[in-house]
Formats: structure tokens, sequence, C-alpha cells
């Protein structure tokens, strides 16, 4: 099974780490001022204040806030946080267009201050979320490099080294957080996810459990521990971890997906039914060839279809599947069962297990 990285609230996730931490505190490039300048300079403080406290509220809109933080920049364009704010506003828009955006803010907040830890972890959160695990490695190898042991940084660098393939040295770096800063949830959620990786199950899901119970995260953190619930076999316990994840966040279809999986497995094909129904993927955005969990829908729905009998359906999914992602073994093996089920005219055996 993939492991995905979590769906996060990037933006106010750094609000809330860095936000209010005094950490923005003087970040500008500006040179010594005469009196004018200086109180011209304590007036765009303030206004970046205001900006500041509505966004780590939640209280502002983000486009009032890039309308804003960009009247402050044509000031001053030397503000490295007022930079990076704004490219918090963009993450916090939500929209994916706006991502080269808030990059460019960000890499500039970082050029005009390469010590300002908040813009070097958004930017890397933005790498994790663009499917750039390396860039996000390399820019957070760098903070730690002038932050020695930062957690905040460790944390994600360990989630980084986890999607590299790595992760050993990504539980090592979890540890290493959780050691400086042992309430770190997302440093024990990252550690999880590892260990799943690692092959380590039942020491995953104790993590797991320990990060639900602290009530972290609750949309990733069910599902991820409703996986691997799954993948023990534990069916009920995986049933009610993945409804607390769809309640958590009900638009995402990954959550419906797995809750699809373990009514099937229970034998409750109405309920999958409806999981699928509610996970069916939307139409892949422009430029990208497929939703990434188009095919883990279609193969849920084949698994489905032949659980059922539904022979010549189950064949379509599966043939699905094979469109989007040629090697995929499992869908060719059953569509293969479909196919030779259909030529001897049986019933469904039941099953359907992956």
């Amino acid at each position: 099974m993939c492991h995905r990285s979590p769906t996060l609230k990037t933006s106010s996730l750094a609000v809330l780490l860095f936000c209010g931490s005094g950490l923005l505190a003087g970040s500008t490039a500006t040179a010594a001022q005469t009196p004018p300048a200086a109180a011209a300079a304590d007036s765009l403080d303030a206004r970046i204040a205001r900006v500041q406290a509505a966004l780590a509220a939640g209280s502002g809109r983000p486009a009032d806030a890039i309308r804003e933080l960009t009247a402050i920049l044509a000031i001053d364009p030397k503000r490295a946080d007022a930079h990076l704010l704004l490219g918090m506003a963009y993450r916090m828009t939500g929209s994916a267009e706006m991502n080269g955006e808030a990059r460019a803010e960000l890499v500039q907040a970082l050029d005009l201050d390469p010590d300002l830890v908040p813009a070097r972890f958004l930017l890397a959160q933005l790498y994790l979320d663009l499917g750039r695990p390396a860039g996000a490695r390399d820019t957070l190898t760098a903070g730690l490099a002038q932050h020695p042991g930062q957690p905040q940084m460790a944390t994600l660098l360990a989630e980084a080294e986890r999607q590299l393939g790595h992760p050993e040295r990504a539980m090592e770096l979890a540890r290493q957080a959780l050691q400086a800063d042992p309430s770190l949830l997302q440093a024990r959620y990252y550690l999880a996810l590892a260990l799943v990786d690692a092959g380590r199950r039942d020491d995953a899901i104790r993590e797991l459990e320990a990060v639900a119970a602290a009530g972290g995260n609750p949309a990733d953190t069910n599902l991820a521990l409703g996986n691997a619930y799954l993948d023990a076999g534990r069916l009920e316990a995986a049933t009610a971890a993945l409804g607390k994840a769809v309640a958590a966040d009900p638009a995402r279809a990954d959550s419906h997906l797995a809750l699809a999986r373990a009514y099937r497995l229970r034998r409750l094909p109405d309920r999958a039914r409806a999981q699928l129904a509610l996970a069916k993927p939307a139409v892949p955005a422009i430029g990208i060839a497929h939703n990434p969990l188009e095919a883990e829908f279609y193969m849920e729905l084949g698994l489905l279809d032949l659980q059922q009998g539904r022979l010549t359906t189950a064949a379509g999914a599966f043939q699905r599947v094979l469109e989007i992602d040629p090697g995929n073994e499992a869908a060719a093996r059953h569509l293969e069962e479909a196919r030779r089920r259909l030529r001897a005219g049986s019933r469904p055996p039941g099953g359907g297990r992956r």
C-alpha cells in the first residue's frame, strides 16, 4: 500500500508554529534609517503585524492579506517578513495555481534573510506538497546547518527522507525531534509512517494510537491508523478509525476509498459502494495526466464488482487501472480472473480480497 504524505493545512500549520513566536521580529533587510524613514518603517511594522495577527487567528481573508502585503512590498521590497507572509497568504488561498507565486515569495524571503526559519519551513512543506521531497530535503538540511536540532525542521526533514525511500533515516530524525520536544505530535505521526514503510506495522499502530488519543490531526492520523488496522486484519477497528477520518474531513477521497475497502472486506457491499460514490475522482487537473487516486478508485471498484459477481464491469474497472498504471500486477491478475470467470460462466465464489 502507498502511504501518502499527509494532506496538511500547510500555511495554517506554519502560522501556528511560528507566528507570535518572535521569529519574525526584525526580519527586514533595510539599512540604518533617518528619523523620518524610521517612522515610516514603524508604520510598515504595524501593518505587517496586523496582517500576521489576522493570518494567525484565521480572521482575515487571504485575498486581503495579499493586497496589503503587495502594497507594503511596493514601498519596501526588502522586507523579508512581508515576503514570508505573502507566501503564506498565497498558500492559504488553497489554489494550486498560486503555488508558484508562494514559492517565489518564500525564496525571496530567504534570499533577504537566510536565517528566517518560518520561510524555510514553509518552502520545504511546499516542496513536499508538490511531490519534490529532494527540494524539501535540501531546504531543510541548509536550515539545520544554521539551526542544529531545530525540532520542527527535523520533523519535516524526517518526512522528506521517508518519501525519498529512507525510512531508517526518517525514524532517526523524528526521534531526534521528539527528544527535543516530546509534544510534537507531527513528529510522532511521521515516525509512525516511517515505521510502516520499514515493515514495523505493530510499532506504527502504537505510535498512531498515541497521536490519535492526543487529538493530533484526526483526518490524517485516523486514515493512517485505519489503513494499518486493515493491513493487520483488524476490520472493525479499521472501520471505526476510518469513519473518524471521513468525519474529520468529508472531502478527502482517500479516506472514503479506505473506508470502502474496509466495508468490502467486511462483506458490506452497499456501504462500500456508497463510499466509492463519495470518493469518485474528479476530472484531473489541467496538466496532470491522471488523478493520483484514480487508479486506486478503479481498483477498489473492480474488487467490489468482482466480489458481487459483476464480472463485466469488474473487468472494465481493472482495464481502466491498467490504462492509468500499465505495470499494476494486481490489476492484471484480477482482470484475468474476471475474464476467466466470464468464460466459465461462473457465479462469484466470494472474497475478492487484495
